[in-house]
């Protein structure tokens, strides 16, 4: 914790440059196309890249939108002369709380980097470092290719593979950074260098599982793969009482040792503010037909639920549909998440009893608590020091999002959020603690992020290739 205190010292000393003239330093620098603006230009929204969360922000003096790979380099080899923190994003979707110490920085806005090409008769898709999942679908479609991608639309493909990358085909096809063959990526020195199995293959390793502590990735290229049941997916909904908590836990539980890779099933306690009353939401999605879903539909049916619904959709569909609302801007997510190896029914029980408490008492308060259940066969697939992500024997992803608008919420959302992760690291079925990267809270070891045998060597690649810190400001390598 003390070097997370000089870590934040530092970068906000760096961050406050106060007078720069931003246009005077890049200009000259940068193809013609490349926008720049301070907070007091009108057009400053455009420019600098929009945050989901306002929780622990990390604020900006000045944005620059980069046209071309040339002038990311000249950017960062500026900055770096400069001593001007920086911060590349996309969607701004990192939300923990290590962003809020980078204050009064520069932020470089990868938007323009959006290209998307898919070479189906060599099963592989480029991308730019600023293409979102939902960039993906028309092309793929196309192509009649699928790959493994997160659930929400909005969300940067390149930005979330890097921390792991996972989602509804996880077990089919593994984490998305499973897909990943090469990347392109400007470094500390703006220098471009290609990573692969092939070039680089230390930082290779690195990139799938930390990639945002070593560059800025602009471009990346994936293997796709022929579409499953010709791109059609089976969602079905049911929305329960709270009453029927245990039932849900305990079929939840049924699954611990194993689940059908092409099923995925997602719980998730949330408040009506209408009726006054917790409710618990079930997912289910099958890669397959209604005849294969069937019988695991049965199973929920059989709790009786007070609602169910199941659609016949394309994988754009269900993610369109996993998107509503999970996009939306200008609340407070301040998440807590762990990784499980088992469900454990008494402690989801007492969770339900603290939220439905906590609900009531907070009616401005509208948090989810949800457990994601895919299953890890093609994650374990890949042998453990193939890559740098840690985690590859996670069986449910458990995601406590807090959302909310007042800031006053702040201490009363984190005594309940510390109060159900400690909670769920007793009893996760795991030695210590697995915490996947991309749901972290921020104040987590780094042995719960990184995992402590392959820390030794991210350590030394990171003295290797970013030996000032310029990047990783949301999970640093230290």
């Amino acid at each position: 914790m003390l070097y997370e205190l000089f870590l934040g010292l530092a970068i906000a000393s760096k961050a406050l440059a106060a007078g720069t003239d931003f246009e005077a330093l890049f200009r000259p620098y940068v193809s013609s196309g490349v926008e720049i603006a301070t907070p007091s230009d009108a057009d400053f929204a455009n420019v600098a890249s929009p945050r989901w969360s306002t929780w622990r922000a990390p604020t900006f003096q000045a944005a620059i939108k980069p046209v071309i790979e040339s002038d990311l380099q000249e950017i960062v080899r500026i900055a770096g002369r400069n001593n001007i923190s920086f911060l590349a994003t996309l969607n701004g979707h990192g939300t923990n709380l290590r962003y809020g110490n980078l204050q009064n920085a520069l932020n470089i806005n990868l938007a323009n980097f959006n290209s998307v090409t898919v070479d189906a008769a060599k099963n592989r898709m480029t991308v730019g470092g600023g293409v979102t999942f939902g960039n993906l679908s028309a092309p793929l479609a196309k192509a009649k290719r699928e790959i493994q991608t997160g659930n929400a639309v909005c969300v940067g493909m390149v930005g979330a593979t890097i921390g792991g990358g996972i989602g509804t085909m996880q077990g089919l096809r593994g984490l998305v950074l499973d897909a990943l063959l090469s990347v392109r990526l400007v470094t500390a020195t703006g220098d471009v260098v290609t990573a692969s199995k092939s070039e680089n293959p230390d930082l290779f390793w690195a990139i799938r599982g930390a990639g945002a502590n070593f560059g800025i990735i602009t471009s990346a290229t994936y293997e796709v793969y022929e579409e499953t049941n010709n791109g059609q997916v089976i969602l079905a909904n049911f929305g329960f009482p709270v009453s029927a908590s245990r039932s849900i836990w305990e079929l939840l539980r049924s699954y611990d040792d194993y689940i059908p890779p092409a099923l995925v099933l997602i719980p998730a306690v949330a408040y009506n503010r209408t009726t006054n009353e917790t409710n618990i939401n079930v997912g289910l999605v099958y890669y397959g037909t209604q005849k294969q879903a069937q019988p695991y539909i049965n199973q929920l049916v059989a709790l009786k639920p007070a609602s169910n619904s199941t659609q016949y959709l394309t994988t754009e569909q269900l993610h369109q549909v996993f998107s509503n609302g999970v996009c939306n801007r200008g609340n407070r997510h301040n998440a807590y998440t762990v990784g499980l190896r088992k469900t454990n029914v008494a402690a989801l029980q007492d969770t339900v009893g603290d939220l439905t408490k906590f609900f009531k008492t907070h009616p401005d308060y509208h948090g989810s608590f949800a457990i994601q259940r895919y299953s890890s066969e093609a994650t374990l697939r890949v042998p453990d020091n193939e890559t740098a992500y840690p985690w590859r024997d996670i069986s449910s992803y458990l995601l406590f999002d807090n959302i909310y608008t007042d800031p006053a919420l702040d201490a009363d959302v984190d005594a309940l959020g510390r109060k159900v992760r400690a909670r769920f690291f007793s009893v996760s079925g795991y030695r210590e603690p697995q915490v996947y990267l991309n749901y972290d809270h921020g104040d987590e070891p780094l042995t719960q992020i990184y995992g402590a045998s392959k820390l030794p060597k991210l350590r030394a690649l990171k003295k290797l290739w970013d030996p000032r810190h310029m990047f990783g400001v949301g999970n640093p390598i230290h």
